[in-house]
C-alpha cells in the first residue's frame, strides 16, 4: 500500500492529493528557504484525523508537516524531507467567542479576516500583528510569535496566547491552562495560570499539532484618535519613544520610516492576493517617500466602553505635555488619519510595500530600547556594504512590554534577478545583528542554525525533549535545531 492509499482510507479519497500541480503550490514560498516538494497533502477536517494521520505517520516513519495558511512567508511549513503536507485550512471553525471574559477559541484554519468580521458582531477585536496578511491563520500567528500591534495585556507583553489543545507526536491529545484540568478554557487569570503551552510556540509544529486555542480580544474602542509625530532620524525616536512608554499612553504606538509610511499612503497600490506579489511602478510611491519625514511615531489614542472621551482627553493632555517638554514636531497626515484608525484594526495597508519589488526579506528581532539605533546601524552599514540604496530599506518599530522590549524590523526588497544578492545581504546582517546581541525569537530559515549555534546547553536539552517526545522525529524535521 501507498503512502496516499493508506491516508484515503483515513480521510476519503477527495481529501488526499499527490498530482504534481498541486505538490508544487506547497514546495515553497516567497523566503529564501530551498524549495521541497512534498510527496501527498492531506486535508484533515476534525481532530480525530488529525491524531489517526499523526498516529499513521508515527508508525510508518513519515515525515509530516502542519500546514495552516501558507502564509507565514519564511519557509516554517517547506517540507524539507517531503513526506506528507497536513493542511488544517478546513479546519476552520471559530468554537467560542466570550463577549463576558473577552476570549476567543479557534481552529488553526480561521484567517485573520474571518476572525475580526465576526468578532465584530459582538464589539469585539482581535489584537492583530501589524501586516499579518488578512487570510493568514490566526492560531498559527500568534503562536509563532507574530507581535500583536497592541496589546490587550501589557503584563505579559504582546502574548495573547491562554490556553491549547495539542495533538503531540504520537497521536495523544494535550491540553494546556484550563484545559489541562478539565474545565473550560479562558480564565481572567490569562496565561499565568499556565506557561507550558511556550514550549509549542515558535516550533514550527516540530513538538506537536496545534488543533484549537484560545486567545485573548479587545472590546471595540467606543472612541478613538490618531496623534503623529515626526522625526529626522531614529535615534531621535527613541527618547520620546521611552516617555511615552513609560506614562502608558495610547494603546498603540510604533515608528514607520519613510518608506513604511509611503507604501501605506500609496494610492496607487493594492494589497496583494499573493506573496510575492507583482512589481507596480509607481510615480505617487516615489513623490511620497521623497515628501514625507524620515520617520514617523503614531499613537493611537483609545477609549473603552466607559467615559471613552475623558479617557482620551487626559491621555491626549499627558502626550501634549511629553512634546512640549521635548520639543517634539507634531505631523499632520494629510488626511490619512482615517487610514491609520482602519489600520489598527485591521493593519494590512503596510502589505502593499510588496508593490515595490515582489517579495521582501525581512530582518525581524527583539532588542532592547537602548539599543535599537546601534541595531539600525549595523543594518545600515551591512546594506552599505552590499551596494543596497538604504532608501529601499522598510523599517517598523514597535515598543512591547511598554518599553522593556522592542520589535524590530527591517525590510530588503527584492526583484527576482536580485535574489542572490539580497540573500547575501539577508545572512550577513542577520549574523552580524546576532553578534552584537539581537535576539530571533523566531528562528525560521537560517535564523535557526545561527541562534542554536550560539546555545550549546539549550540546544541539547531541545533535542533531548524532541527525542523524548518524537522518537520517530516525524514532525516537521529538518526544521530549528532537529
Amino acid at each position: 500500500m501507498s503512502v496516499k492509499n493508506d491516508l484515503v482510507d483515513i480521510l476519503g479519497k477527495e481529501a488526499v492529493l499527490d498530482d504534481e500541480e498541486t505538490r508544487a503550490q506547497y514546495s515553497c514560498d516567497q523566503s529564501l528557504v530551498q524549495s521541497r516538494t512534498p510527496d501527498v497533502i492531506a486535508y484533515a477536517e476534525t481532530v480525530t484525523q488529525v491524531q489517526d494521520i499523526v498516529r499513521y505517520a508515527n508508525k510508518s516513519c513519515t515525515p509530516i508537516v502542519p500546514f495552516s495558511s501558507g502564509l507565514n512567508l519564511h519557509g516554517a511549513a517547506i517540507p524539507r524531507q517531503g513526506g506528507i503536507l497536513l493542511n488544517l485550512s478546513r479546519m476552520n471553525k471559530i468554537l467560542t467567542i466570550d463577549d463576558d471574559n473577552w476570549f476567543v477559541v479557534i481552529e488553526p484554519g480561521v484567517t485573520f479576516q474571518q476572525l475580526q468580521d465576526e468578532l465584530n458582531r459582538y464589539q469585539l477585536r482581535a489584537m492583530l500583528p501589524f501586516g499579518a496578511p488578512p487570510p493568514r491563520s490566526a492560531l498559527t500567528s500568534w503562536v509563532e510569535r507574530d507581535p500583536a500591534l497592541a496589546s490587550a495585556s501589557f503584563e505579559y507583553g504582546n502574548d495573547l496566547l491562554m490556553d491549547t489543545e495539542i495533538v503531540l507526536p504520537d497521536g495523544e491529545l494535550f491540553k494546556t491552562g484550563l484545559w489541562s484540568a478539565g474545565g473550560k478554557p479562558g480564565s481572567h487569570m490569562g496565561p499565568v495560570r499556565s506557561m507550558l503551552y511556550r514550549f509549542w510556540t515558535a516550533a514550527q509544529g516540530t513538538m506537536g499539532i496545534i488543533t484549537k486555542a484560545c486567545f485573548k480580544v479587545e472590546h471595540l474602542p467606543a472612541a478613538r484618535k490618531i496623534i503623529a509625530f515626526s522625526f529626522s532620524s531614529l535615534e531621535d525616536v527613541m527618547g520620546p519613544m521611552y516617555e511615552i512608554q513609560r506614562k502608558e499612553i495610547g494603546l498603540e504606538c510604533f515608528a514607520l520610516n519613510r518608506f513604511n509610511l509611503a507604501s501605506m499612503f500609496c494610492k496607487e497600490w493594492q494589497v496583494p492576493d499573493t506573496f510575492p506579489a507583482q512589481a507596480v511602478e509607481s510615480r505617487q510611491f516615489e513623490t511620497l517617500r521623497k515628501e514625507l519625514p524620515p520617520w514617523a511615531m503614531i499613537i493611537c489614542l483609545n477609549g473603552g466602553p466607559e467615559l471613552p472621551e475623558e479617557k482620551i482627553a487626559y491621555e491626549e493632555e499627558a502626550l501634549q505635555e511629553i512634546g512640549s517638554r521635548l520639543g517634539l514636531s507634531a505631523y499632520s497626515l494629510n488626511g490619512n488619519e482615517q487610514l491609520l484608525l482602519d489600520d489598527m484594526l485591521r493593519p494590512w495597508n503596510i502589505l502593499k510595500k510588496f508593490c515595490y519589488r515582489g517579495s521582501i526579506h525581512d530582518v525581524a528581532f527583539k532588542s532592547p530600547l537602548k539599543r535599537v539605533t546601534e541595531m539600525e546601524r549595523i543594518v545600515s552599514s551591512a546594506a552599505e556594504k552590499q551596494g543596497y540604496p538604504e532608501d529601499d530599506i522598510g523599517a517598523y518599530i514597535l515598543p512591547i512590554e511598554r518599553g522593556r522590549a522592542v520589535h524590530c524590523e527591517f525590510d530588503f526588497h527584492c526583484a527576482p534577478a536580485e535574489k542572490e544578492t539580497v540573500r547575501t545581504l539577508w545572512l550577513e546582517t542577520s549574523e552580524k545583528l546576532i553578534d552584537e546581541g539581537a535576539f530571533f525569537d523566531r528562528p525560521y530559515g537560517a535564523w535557526a542554525e545561527m541562534m542554536y549555534s550560539r546555545t550549546g546547553e539549550y540546544t541539547h536539552k531541545l533535542k533531548e525533549l524532541k527525542a523524548e517526545l518524537d522518537p520517530n522525529s516525524i514532525l516537521n524535521p529538518g526544521h530549528l535545531c532537529f
